[in-house]
């Protein structure tokens, strides 16, 4: 079973109007009061390039960025001594914004001080993102594009190749649209042409794991390539990255293995033949439930086959109910979740009240242990869609009103809250058409 619930809350994205920027006095990057216009003249009585930060104020990360980024005081040394920094309403600088093509937020520029681009990236990112992008940016490190350029003139060589797929997820996190897609290909081709040249003992190092761990999400065949290779040579994986190395067996395999039952594929039971055989050492590896891996893995493999391929709701209903009884005390709060929200995505409509009324003990049963707040609110408003199913309005409201009430507490994930307290607030409206 896999590991996390992934509930989803809402079905359309919105921008939430927030104003103001904050930014705690004394600590991290100063930013000059000014003009873009006034901070270049600065850069270049200094001879320093400028960092742009464009922003709105309506921009939840944006004003993300804001707090938890640029107030870190490595970030505030690093940027403080190298660049001259501003910050640009860009929604106000009309002029500025399209001489730099600003067209969403945040777009974090570096120029030189006549004020040409040296990188426009658009997008938040993390500290470290900022920090390689601002290195790349004052010339103490090699940017993607260089390496890239660099592979273009030799693509046999494997150096290049690893430092660029390396940095490739950075680069792409930072990509929109075509562009994105674009790269996506290209760097898809640099991946499986490396591990192709690489696979044997050269493969097993810490870099070699990252990059499959951020890039080997391809095709299927692929990923179990990778896994098999993991898997036989687990002894020497482990020494070099620990117990990681069984995760991405026992993680990739079970997922597999779900998603080929999800299809109606018979050769899941393949997958699940592998936990006792040639994975068995990375399950074991991964910790002990209370019941065996493999009797886990299939009792819950047969279940996902069954319930989506046949819509077999009673059997799956058992098996689960099977499956708690032995996991004990070891079952978690995301395995109860998990187990209603996959009858609700199988069978929601076909759903009796008696199995709306398991789904609802399960996700209950949930919420008793759930620490992290996101995830209470997740089944918050799964038992709210519960009990609306079942037309128990009233008992609907409370947790609805429940789970904004504890959104609240997501003050350091701004976006989700926005999204997620839109969301309850519609299934409030809807519940109120009805009510009448």
């Amino acid at each position: 079973m896999n590991r996390t619930i992934k509930y989803l809350l809402l079905f359309a994205t919105a921008l939430v109007a927030q104003t103001g920027r904050a930014q705690t006095a004394g600590k991290g990057i100063k930013f000059f009061d000014g003009t873009l216009k006034e901070a270049l003249a600065l850069a270049q009585k200094q001879n320093k390039p400028v960092f742009v930060d464009f922003y709105a104020v309506w921009c939840v990360p944006c004003k993300r960025m804001a707090k938890q980024v640029f107030t870190i005081d490595s970030v505030g040394d690093y940027f403080n001594e190298r660049f001259v920094s501003v910050q640009v309403d860009a929604e106000k600088a009309d002029d500025v914004a399209k001489q730099y093509n600003v067209q969403a937020f945040p777009t974090l520029g570096f120029l030189k001080p006549d004020g040409k681009a040296i990188s426009i990236t658009v997008g938040a990112m993390d500290a470290a993102a900022l920090m390689e992008a601002a290195r790349v940016a004052a010339g103490e490190a090699e940017g993607f594009e260089q390496l890239y350029a660099q592979y273009k003139a030799d693509d046999t060589n494997l150096d290049t190749q690893r430092r660029l797929l390396l940095k490739a997820p950075t680069f792409l996190a930072a990509q929109e649209g075509m562009e994105a897609e674009k790269w996506v290909t290209r760097i898809t081709r640099i991946y499986n042409k490396y591990i192709a040249a690489k696979m044997g003992p050269a493969l097993i190092n810490k870099d070699d794991y990252l990059i499959m761990y951020n890039l080997g999400g391809g095709s299927r065949d692929d990923k179990l390539r990778i896994i098999d290779f993991i898997s036989a040579n687990l002894d020497a994986w482990v020494k070099v990255v620990g117990k990681a190395a069984a995760y991405y067996v026992v993680e990739g395999n079970d997922d597999i293995m779900e998603q080929m039952a999800k299809d109606g594929d018979a050769k899941y039971a393949e997958r699940v033949e592998k936990v006792r055989t040639d994975y068995k050492a990375a399950y074991d590896m991964v910790g002990a439930d209370a019941i065996a891996p493999y009797d886990r893995a299939k009792l819950y493999a047969d279940a996902i086959y069954h319930l989506y391929k046949s819509k077999d709701v009673p059997r799956y209903v058992t098996a689960m109910t099977t499956l708690f009884q032995k996991l004990g005390d070891k079952a978690r709060p995301a395995d109860y979740g998990k187990a209603a929200q996959q009858l609700y995505y199988a069978a929601g409509s076909k759903l009796t009240p008696a199995q709306h009324r398991q789904a609802i003990e399960w996700v209950e049963r949930a919420l008793k242990d759930e620490k992290v707040v996101m995830s209470r609110v997740n089944y918050l408003v799964m038992l709210g869609d519960s009990h609306r199913e079942l037309k128990e309005y009233a008992k609907a409201r409370e947790y609805y009103n429940q789970g904004y009430a504890e959104s609240l507490q997501m003050a350091n994930m701004e976006d989700a809250q926005a999204l997620v307290q839109m969301t309850i607030q519609r299934k409030l409206s809807a519940l109120e058409l009805l009510e009448k």
